[in-house]
């Protein structure tokens, strides 16, 4: 590449590379609250019959899943949005390709919530972990507590602190 127009030199100020800053801890506590936020509304989608509507929750978990596992990599361009498969390793496009595919059915809909978030939840708390971010531990527990009385649905992973 070669500067065409810079009459403020502003070119020159730049640095070579850019310095590798890592996960925003901040945005990481939000993701982590929002994916067990939408995993709690569940029950409301289920008890209207709102299949259609669940299944965009299901892509907003996606889409948290997807974030986190660049996070993961440490990828510092990422490109457009259409970039994914040079931001993620092999390992995690299999885990990607292993989730549930979504149909509009009750039965669907809560596997495909469950697989999200068995893939989500412990792997987001490995990074709280590594971040230094306090898990919203009575969130968690609040939210798998609700969905086993309105769904009768248990946690797909172990709740336990190793």
């Amino acid at each position: 590449m070669k500067v065409l127009f810079d009459h403020d030199r502003l070119f020159e100020a730049l640095p070579e590379t850019l310095e590798k800053t890592g996960p925003n801890a901040g945005r990481m506590r939000w993701q982590i609250e929002e994916f067990i936020r939408v995993l709690g509304l569940l029950p409301v989608a289920m008890g209207r019959k709102e299949y259609f509507n669940a299944i965009t929750g299901v892509f907003h978990l996606r889409n948290l899943l997807v974030d986190l596992l660049i996070e993961e990599t440490g990828a510092p361009h990422r490109g457009g949005a259409l970039h994914l498969n040079r931001l993620i390793t092999a390992d995690q496009k299999e885990l990607l390709a292993s989730l549930p595919p979504l149909t509009p059915t009750r039965g669907s809909v809560i596997s495909a919530h469950l697989a999200y978030a068995a893939a989500y939840l412990p792997r987001a708390r490995e990074m709280a972990e590594r971040l230094g971010i306090e898990w919203p531990r009575r969130f968690e527990l609040a939210t798998w507590g609700h969905l086993k009385h309105q769904l009768e649905v248990e946690p797909p992973y172990s709740l336990r602190r190793p």
